[in-house]
């Protein structure tokens, strides 16, 4: 017969204690939590970061995606350019496209030298082997984290690259 005492968990537990009563021929065994409970810190919450101006991180992701631009691809320019806000932080898109297929070795050449470049930055980086070329990585900005893609799709002779700052206080 099971042990049915208070200090038995499964005795007390809204869910197991009922499963006891219904199926006393089975043990329970209730394992302690993977991650014990952590003591309340005594140290002071991080404070917020303080607002920023709207046109500064706009700026900062400009100059920040150029940078990771000439990085991957060298002195080609984009052939469209967007920078949108997307709730409370700054994306910009730089796309290059001409239509004319690349080659699938130049396409890997220009994702690993952006991964490259983003590790030694400190981004968190994935450059999946198989697929369509692409990199995705991202590291603690502001509030949140900031991302970065990079897509190329050999076939169209399209490159994309995407970053989203991480969110900010705005100043009004």
């Amino acid at each position: 017969m099971p042990d049915e005492t208070p200090t038995d968990p499964a005795a007390t537990d809204p869910f197991w204690a009922p499963v006891r009563r219904r199926h006393p021929d089975v043990d329970i065994v209730l394992l302690p939590p993977e991650h014990p409970e952590q003591p309340a810190s005594e140290e002071p919450a991080p404070e917020a970061p303080e607002p920023v101006d709207p046109a500064e991180l706009e700026e900062l992701s400009d100059n920040l995606v150029s940078a990771l631009w000439r990085a991957a691809v060298g002195d080609t320019d984009p052939t469209e350019r967007e920078q949108r806000w997307v709730q409370d932080r700054v994306q910009t898109t730089w796309t290059h496209e001409t239509g004319d297929p690349l080659d699938p070795a130049t396409a890997q050449a220009v994702v690993r030298r952006l991964a490259d470049v983003l590790e030694q930055d400190g981004y968190d980086v994935l450059a999946p082997p198989d697929g369509l070329p692409r990199v995705q990585a991202g590291k603690p900005d502001g509030l949140s984290r900031a991302e970065v893609l990079l897509l190329v799709v050999p076939e169209a002779g399209r490159l994309v690259l995407r970053h989203r700052s991480g969110a900010w206080p705005v100043a009004p």
